[in-house]
């Protein structure tokens, strides 16, 4: 079986890097193995809601807390079940977002949850201190046993952001959730991971997918040969797969016109797909489901009796009668039909977006395929096509529609059937505003200035010792940073002065900043002709007057002399560092 082959050649790499971690620093944690009396006690303390959550301390840096819960709001509590809540604190301290996993109630397996979960968390540590980071659409396997909490089909996690999701046992911002995924859909979540979410959405009746995990569930997918994604990625080496672009949407409107929206500071992204791409095919997927435009979407499932793959729609259990545009997962355009004896395209220009291209080539068709969208042109509009996609312009072209649009029938389950829309559609790509879907809920810990869109680097220090305590300098915003290409002034190069700086001023006096819960720290610094300066704070306000005072020699002489430094018609710049103090 295709599937099976392809997570075998997954985990053998994985042994190898495996086999180069550094052992010592993986052997620190050993959790032990609770007796029946012990595990029974840690139940019910789980499950009692006048206990407080229980925490997991996997080294002084690193804990876990836990609680079974039945009020966070998910398919399973909807159906009068309980979620098992693990919620790290701490990774962060090493430039990793936090993690959240959340699991149905499994009291069978809970020695081995909480044993495989502790011990999966430290690897996950011990990795962002080499600089190896999971993040939206990343992966985590296992490595080192033949089972995963206790399942001998559990592979790993996948890793899905989702700021909007808010409970108090959660940390603070960014986090991302670990999904539970089987070994049969290890080739699906490392090509197209956005597949596997969506399918699993469906399943639990989650939109656009849960966040939580059930342990020993079937798998979604057993065979990934009866897929066009068998043509646009390499199940078996992983040589190539489908490029995906963060915040482009693929929209099927309910007539059928499908329109892909591009933001502008994508345009180098799309640049890669090109060179990737073949001269008679282009294709790229989404990264992310925009449920401010889309409240249903194209999912496809595996047909249990011939492994085919169909296409259904999954829909939002709060449907928004404005949003009615469904969601695609890609688009694959293929040069597969022959061009026309005339030329089919007349540029035209329109205000605001420069050039567009419209061709009016009926020869071309439209329709979905599996949860994506087919367009089928000639050569000479895929040519038209790219180049203007190179040249960041809007392009448009009218289609035959065939199934396009899906249809819900009223059931239980979101049945769907296929619907021919009208005979002509317009298939249009729109190069949009820049996008700023980063950093959502991240908050300063200065003034809680929030964080939303701002751009921002994670500082990995890799191998950094110190005695009792220290300050790791961990993220860099930029909240104002458009120098013009000509200035010689580098803004990073700065950031590494003023952390130095500040960890210098405020190291003798960490004993203080300890007393004083200060284990979130921020340095703010403005700098411009007119205006050069700096605060720093902690829980939302300023440090005290003392820490500040013992900053000013340190941080003061940096400050003015990158105000000299910059030209006098360069925009201010405003960058924020943060550090957290670690045990």
């Amino acid at each position: 079986m295709a599937a099976t082959v392809a997570a075998t050649n997954i985990m053998s790499s994985l042994k190898l890097r495996a086999n180069e971690t550094d052992t010592d620093q993986v052997s620190l944690f050993k959790p032990e193995t609770l007796t029946t009396p012990e595990l029974e006690e840690k139940l019910r303390q789980l499950k009692d809601p006048g206990e407080p959550p229980i925490e997991f301390r996997i080294h002084s840096n690193l804990t876990v807390i836990s609680k079974i819960v039945d009020d966070f709001d998910c398919f399973l509590t909807r159906n009068g079940g309980h979620c098992w809540i693990f919620s790290t604190r701490g990774l962060c301290t090493v430039a990793q977002d936090e993690l959240i996993f959340i699991f149905n109630e499994n009291i069978n397996s809970a020695n081995d949850i909480i044993t495989d979960l502790l011990i999966h968390i430290h690897q996950i540590y011990i990795d962002a201190t080499k600089g190896s980071f999971v993040r939206h659409l990343g992966l985590s396997l296992l490595s080192n046993s033949s089972t995963l909490l206790g399942s001998s089909t559990a592979m790993g996690f996948l890793y899905v952001s989702d700021p909007t999701s808010q409970y108090n046992l959660f940390p603070e911002a960014p986090y991302v959730f670990g999904i539970l995924i089987h070994r049969l859909e290890l080739p699906t979540a490392q090509c197209f991971p956005m597949r596997l979410l969506l399918r699993l959405g469906y399943e639990y009746q989650s939109y656009p997918w849960p966040l939580f995990s059930v342990c020993d569930r079937n798998s979604m997918f057993s065979d990934t040969q009866h897929t066009i994604m068998s043509l646009l990625c390499d199940f078996r080496s992983f040589t190539y797969v489908l490029p995906i672009i963060r915040s482009l949407t693929i929209s099927v409107g309910i007539q059928g016109s499908v329109s892909i929206r591009i933001p502008r500071n994508r345009h180098d992204d799309i640049l890669k797909a090109l060179e990737q791409s073949s001269p008679h095919a282009l294709s790229f997927g989404i990264m992310n489901v925009n449920r401010e435009i889309h409240s249903k979407h194209l999912v496809t499932m595996q047909n249990s009796a011939d492994q085919q793959y169909e296409t259904h729609l999954l829909s939002s259990l709060t449907p928004n009668a404005e949003h009615i545009r469904i969601g695609g997962n890609f688009l694959v355009i293929n040069a597969s039909l022959r061009s026309r004896d005339s030329p089919s395209s007349s540029p035209l220009d329109t205000q605001n977006s420069g050039s567009f291209s419209l061709q009016n080539n009926l020869n071309a068709k439209v329709n979905a395929i599996e949860d994506g969208i087919m367009l089928q042109i000639d050569g000479d509009a895929l040519k038209i096509l790219k180049q203007c996609l190179k040249e960041r312009k809007d392009y448009a072209i009218l289609a035959k529609a065939r199934s396009i649009f899906v249809e819900e029938q009223n059931d239980s389950r979101n049945e769907n059937v296929m619907k021919r829309s009208s005979s002509e559609q317009l298939v249009e790509f729109l190069w949009i505003d820049d996008d700023n879907d980063i950093n959502r809920g991240v908050r300063s810990p200065i003034d809680h200035f929030p964080m939303d869109g701002i751009r921002n680097s994670r500082i990995h220090y890799a191998g950094q010792r110190s005695s009792l305590f220290r300050l790791r300098w961990t993220d860099l915003f930029f909240i104002e940073c458009l120098l013009n290409s000509n200035e010689s002034f580098d803004p990073t190069r700065l950031a590494d002065s003023l952390a130095k700086a500040f960890t210098q001023a405020l190291t003798p006096f960490i004993d203080m900043l300890v007393e004083a819960k200060y284990r979130k720290l921020g340095l703010r610094v403005t700098i411009d002709r007119e205006n050069a300066s700096y605060i720093a704070g902690s829980n939302g306000e300023q440090l005290p007057p003392f820490f500040l005072s013992q900053l000013d020699d340190h941080m003061i002489p940096i400050v003015m002399k990158a105000s000299d430094n910059v030209s006098r018609s360069a925009p201010s710049l405003v960058l924020e560092l943060i550090f957290y103090l670690l045990d």
